[in-house]
């Protein structure tokens, strides 16, 4: 062994404590956590002014945590808007734009339209699945050393496994489950006993998973079933909901109602767990929703009577698989260690920024053709990501497309051919159309949307040609 003297040990001394001094200044790669509710409305939670759902625990992770007022979903249906999340890129430019098991195969378009009724608009064609080897958040994380679980709802392809995910836990191509009571139906969840509450069951299992990784960096996707439909909860806690209900009042479904303060509690129970697991300061935990609400269904004629309502987006305007702001408005609360500036924030935010900036946070790069914004600057309170315009393409069932500069909305519509605009700073309920009142403004922002449809690639509804000498229905 060498003899060192005492200036050479002293070296060592001040070496080893300058190493000591680097390693507590190195920020840990942070734990992140993402639950995500399943056609939850924007209006649908306490801290945005429903009075008859009771979601306590929501209200007081807004108090402490960092509440985005305007945060939209990257579509109004649910497997758009989470391939957008999963992979940062929006649905336009992933082909990606129709609920799965229900959107067009890629090779019947030219029958279609030979079949078809002459001027009827037909949808696209699209991916029936997230692109092969799709980049995705969970995939790059788990490069980074990161243990990753989804547990809950997919609602895409490939299976989660493939996607990037070490752990799948009750996950389906499926869009619901044959029961929110056990026997569920999954097949990636051993049923429980008769009667266990899949949202609590879902809670557990995330529980479960914090305990067992709490000594390395995960990222955990809770991702609940709930309050999708069929419309079922604990028969106690709907009585409870029922006899609060105002008959009159747009949210009075007492199922739907003890389904969110089911979905509240879970919410609870996880913050809970990691403020008791001393995980709280070194992690993120971000809450929101996949699309806006389902309200209900609609009336096929005048004389049916009127259907009773799931729930109300008032004040904003149409619901889910409408471009309106109830379609795409969702409830979005940041709350963690991580969060430097509690409060609101009025910046608008979509879906496919949590991919960049759980990224970030992580240290990795966005994902490639990424069309999120990172946005710790906001977390930080230390600026604003640069973005000029939010845009949306749903070129299904409503066939519309949209645009949001400033606070200016356009909505066009490909079965009308026609544009709605809307000032939403005066106007966030969509009730007074300005197209005919500012038409060069309606002309530039469509020249900007078709713009960006052309950029990205869109896949975009097609018209039956008429025959020549027809009339065109």
């Amino acid at each position: 062994m060498l003899n060192q003297g005492p200036g050479a040990r002293a070296s060592v001394s001040l070496v080893a404590a300058l190493l000591l001094a680097c390693a507590r200044e190195a920020p840990e790669r942070p734990n992140l956590v993402l639950i995500l509710a399943d056609d939850l409305g924007w209006a649908d939670v306490g801290y945005q002014g429903s009075t008859f759902h009771r979601t306590p625990s929501l209200d007081a992770l807004a108090r402490d945590g960092l509440v985005f007022e305007q945060a939209y979903a990257a579509s109004p249906v649910c497997t758009p808007a989470r391939a957008a999340l999963f992979t940062g890129c929006s649905p336009a430019r992933l082909h990606v734009t129709a609920v799965y098991g229900e959107n067009t195969p890629l090779d019947d378009l030219e029958e279609r339209l030979e079949r078809g009724t002459p001027g009827i608009l037909v949808a696209p064609t699209v991916h029936e699945r997230l692109p092969e080897n799709a980049p995705t958040l969970a995939g790059a994380l788990r490069e980074r050393g990161y243990r990753t679980a989804l547990i809950g709802k997919w609602h895409l392809a490939p299976a989660p496994r493939a996607a990037g995910f070490d752990v799948q836990i009750a996950a389906s191509p499926a869009g619901r489950v044959a029961s929110h009571f056990s026997p569920y139906g999954l097949p990636t969840l051993r049923d429980g006993p008769r009667g266990e509450y899949l949202t609590d069951r879902l809670t557990d299992e995330a529980l479960r998973f914090l305990v067992e990784n709490r000594e390395r960096p995960f990222l955990l996707v809770l991702s609940h079933y709930a309050p999708h439909t069929p419309l079922e909860a604990p028969a106690e806690l709907v009585e409870e909901c029922r006899a609060r209900a105002d008959p009159r009042a747009g949210q009075r479904n007492p199922v739907y109602a003890a389904m969110i303060e089911r979905l509240d509690a879970s919410v609870g129970r996880v913050r809970a767990e990691l403020e008791r697991l001393g995980l709280a300061e070194r992690t993120l935990l971000v809450f929101t929703s996949d699309n806006g609400a389902y309200e209900g269904r609609r009336r096929t004629s005048a004389a049916e009577p009127a259907p009773e309502p799931v729930t109300s987006n008032h004040p904003l305007r149409g619901g889910k698989g409408l471009l309106y702001e109830g379609g795409l408005r969702v409830p979005m609360i940041a709350w963690g260690g991580l969060v430097r500036r509690a409060g609101t924030c009025a910046v608008p935010v979509v879906g496919m920024d949590l991919c960049a900036t759980l990224l970030a946070l992580a240290g990795h790069a966005p994902l490639p053709a990424s069309d999120g914004r990172d946005l710790t600057p906001l977390l930080a309170g230390t600026g604003t990501p640069a973005r000029e315009a939010l845009y949306f393409h749903f070129p299904h069932e409503s066939f519309a497309s949209a645009i949001r500069r400033g606070d200016e909305k356009l909505v066009y519509s490909w079965r009308r051919e026609r544009s709605e605009l809307y000032d939403l700073a005066r106007d966030p309920g969509e009730e007074h159309d300005l197209a005919a009142e500012r038409p060069e403004r309606v002309a530039a922002l469509e020249r900007e949307l078709f713009a960006w449809l052309d950029q990205v690639g869109a896949a975009r509804p097609v018209r039956v040609p008429a025959v020549p000498g027809e009339p065109r229905r």
